[in-house]
C-alpha cells in the first residue's frame, strides 16, 4: 500500500499506518464483544426506551481506544459511549480536529442483546471532519472491511466494487429504523412503503456500518436511513466512497459529519433512489 499523507494532520502520520491501527483497534473491540456475548451484564437505556447500552458496549469502547492510544499517545477520540473517556484515560476530541478517532464500539446493540448475528465495531480516523481511514468489523461473520483515502476498499483482503445496478426496480435496498421513533418513524415508514412499490426488495439488519459495507461489497445495491450519528457513518462513508459509490444527504448535499439522513448507491442508481425517497417524503 502506498504511503499517503494528509496535509497538516497531527504528526503527519501516513494514512496506511493509521489504517493498520484502525484494523487492530476494531478487532480488539470485536474480541471484547465475543467475551461478553454469552453474559452481557447490566443493560440500561440511553436516549429512548429503544436505545440501549450494555457493559459490552463500554468494554469494547475501552478496548478500541486503548488499542489506538497504544500506537498514538496523543490520540483524541469521539466515542458513542461517554464513559469510555474516563475509563480508558483518553482525551475527548472534536469532529473538526486535524486528527480525531471516531468510534462506535457496538453498532447493533439490540441485535447483540438478542443474539441476532449482525453487529459491528466501527473505527474511523477523521481529518478536519472527513474520514481518511475506516474499518468496520462484522464480529459474528469475522469480516473486516476497511479503506484508506485514495487506496480503495477491501473485505478480508479482497478489493471491493459496488454493484452496477442502474434501475431502481431491480435494486435490493438496505435500511435501518431510528431509535427515536416518536420523531422519525412515521417519515421512515412513509418512505419505506413508497420504495416497496418501486424497488425489488428491502432489507433491515440493524447495523448501519454493516449496511454500508454490504453496499460496498455489492451485496446490496443501495442504502438509506434517517437519524444517524457521525460514529455510525464515518468509517462506512469512506468505504463507500472508495468503491465508487455516492453518499449524500436527502437533499443531495455532500455528506459531512452534520448530515444525519443519508442515501448511498452507485452514481446512476443514487439519482433514482434519491428522487424516489423525496417522492416518499412528500407522500
Amino acid at each position: 500500500m502506498a504511503t499517503l499523507r494528509i496535509p497538516d494532520a497531527t504528526g503527519g502520520r501516513p494514512v496506511n499506518v493509521r489504517l493498520e491501527i484502525a484494523i487492530a483497534a476494531a478487532r480488539a473491540g470485536g474480541d471484547a464483544l465475543r467475551l461478553r456475548a454469552a453474559d452481557m451484564g447490566r443493560i440500561r437505556t440511553k436516549s429512548t426506551a429503544f436505545d440501549m447500552v450494555t457493559e459490552a458496549d463500554i468494554a469494547s469502547g475501552v478496548a478500541v481506544v486503548r488499542s489506538v492510544a497504544a500506537s498514538i499517545a496523543d490520540a483524541r477520540f469521539v466515542v458513542e459511549e461517554p464513559e469510555v473517556y474516563s475509563l480508558a484515560g483518553v482525551v475527548r476530541g472534536e469532529l473538526d480536529d486535524p486528527e480525531v478517532w471516531v468510534i462506535d464500539p457496538l453498532d447493533g446493540t439490540t441485535s447483540f442483546i438478542h443474539g441476532y448475528p449482525c453487529y459491528s465495531v466501527s473505527v474511523a480516523c477523521l481529518s478536519y471532519g472527513q474520514p481518511v481511514v475506516g474499518a468496520v468489523y462484522n464480529v459474528p461473520a469475522d469480516e473486516m472491511t476497511y479503506a484508506s483515502l485514495g487506496e480503495g476498499a477491501f473485505l478480508n483482503g479482497r478489493r471491493l466494487q459496488c454493484a452496477s445496478t442502474e434501475e431502481i426496480r431491480q435494486s435490493l435496498i438496505i435500511t435501518g429504523f431510528p431509535y427515536d421513533r416518536t420523531i422519525t418513524l412515521d417519515k421512515q415508514l412513509r418512505v419505506f412503503g413508497h420504495l416497496m412499490r418501486e424497488v425489488h426488495d428491502i432489507r433491515r439488519d440493524g447495523s448501519s456500518a454493516i449496511d454500508c459495507c454490504h453496499v460496498a461489497a455489492g451485496r446490496a445495491d443501495a442504502f438509506w436511513e434517517f437519524g444517524l450519528m457521525p460514529w455510525d457513518l464515518s468509517a462506512g462513508v469512506l468505504i463507500l466512497r472508495e468503491v465508487g459509490a455516492v453518499i449524500t444527504g436527502l437533499n443531495g448535499e455532500e455528506w459531512t459529519v452534520d448530515v444525519s439522513d443519508v442515501c448511498a448507491a452507485n452514481p446512476v442508481l443514487h439519482t433514482e433512489l434519491l428522487a424516489a425517497i423525496q417522492r416518499g417524503l412528500r407522500g
